[in-house]
């Protein structure tokens, strides 16, 4: 019989890369939609921002991970707490700029502040990593986030560059640029939620 230590480890074995890949093909899904016109006006903003919420279990069983790993510092709890705030607070702010939008005037100083508003959420996110690098005093924590980080990167890199050419060859549409920073956070959640090796397992 298992016992609720191992079914909690399998939980968290098993949960990241199923949440992780569902996030990302309901982005895809919304994103040829929108690019298709099927969905116009605010509804594919409100339709990514929804979609959000899935990190919130996606996190959770993240944090499990760091936790059965041994990879939970006190740096880390408190950049886990800034990092979700500030994409709980991205979240709520991409929802109110996309109902606002169509009741604005195009162009007025009050659309300036709803375009603004969700990359100073983004940039809240940025600031709590460079926070954690300062904070964490484990070099090998400091190390591993490092990783996850550059994995966000060349995630957005290979996706991007991918995309820029089949869009100069005319195979694909022009999307918006906005689309980068999510890339980038679904690539970190990858980086973090990868499974360790024990130095046993290295060749």
């Amino acid at each position: 019989m298992m016992t609720s230590a191992a079914h909690r480890h399998n939980k968290a074995n098993a949960k990241p890369g199923i949440w992780a890949g569902l996030f990302g093909a309901n982005v895809a899904v919304i994103a040829v939609l929108h690019i298709t016109g099927a969905l116009e006006g605010a509804a594919p903003f409100i339709l990514y921002a929804l979609n959000f919420t899935l990190l919130i279990p996606l996190v959770r069983t993240i944090y499990q991970r760091q936790e059965q790993q041994g990879a939970m510092s006190p740096a880390m709890r408190s950049y886990n707490r800034r990092f979700f705030s500030f994409s709980a607070l991205y979240m709520v702010v991409m929802l109110a700029a996309s109902g606002l939008y169509d009741k604005m005037a195009e162009g007025s100083a009050v659309v300036w502040l709803l375009a603004i508003a969700p990359a100073l959420a983004a940039m809240g996110m940025i600031w709590a990593m460079y926070r954690y690098l300062r904070e964490e005093a484990d070099e090998y924590l400091r190390q591993r986030a490092v990783s996850a980080a550059m994995v966000g990167l060349g995630f957005v890199l290979v996706l991007g560059t991918g995309w820029g050419f089949l869009e100069t060859f005319g195979l694909v549409p022009h999307i918006w640029a906005w689309w980068v920073f999510p890339a980038w956070a679904i690539g970190l959640g990858i980086g973090m939620a990868r499974p360790e090796r024990d130095a046993g397992d290295l060749p």
